[in-house]
């Protein structure tokens, strides 16, 4: 009989999350990073950061490991995270066009595209990507 997997969150100003992080999207580096990580039965195996903030709001990062990285907790976690936590406003992204996957996750999580500039990636275009705090339907 399988064990049932226990899930918890960690989070805040991090340097083990920023280095997780890093390490699978190449972040720059940044002295204001702040994220949640979720980990599973003892194993980090997904980050959402944060950088840039601004007050009002910051730059969304995320990354995961296996297939079942996120969860609809971990989603709601992490906007609760930065809009409640960090008292953002507006979280945004930038997301190269060659970058299909995640460009998925972000128009699933409920992401808006503010613009698109093109030849501004070597993969192509790179999609401004922003969702606001009223608008996050994972808040509720």
């Amino acid at each position: 009989m399988n064990s049932p997997r226990t899930e918890r969150f960690i989070g805040g100003p991090n340097e083990f999350l920023y280095e997780w992080l890093n390490e699978r999207i190449t972040l720059a580096r940044c002295e204001d990073f702040r994220g949640i990580g979720r980990v599973v039965n003892g194993v980090l195996v997904g980050v959402v950061g944060f950088t840039g903030h601004n007050g009002a709001s910051a730059q969304m990062h995320m990354a995961g490991e296996g297939k079942h990285w996120i969860s609809r907790k971990f989603i709601r976690e992490s906007f609760k995270y930065a809009f409640v936590t960090c008292g953002y406003n507006v979280v945004f992204g930038l997301v190269p066009s060659g970058n299909t996957v995640a460009l998925d996750i972000d128009y699933r999580l409920g992401f808006k595209e503010v613009a698109t500039i093109a030849d501004a990636h070597p993969d192509g275009a790179l999609h401004f990507l922003m969702m606001r705090r009223e608008d996050c339907r994972w808040l509720g």
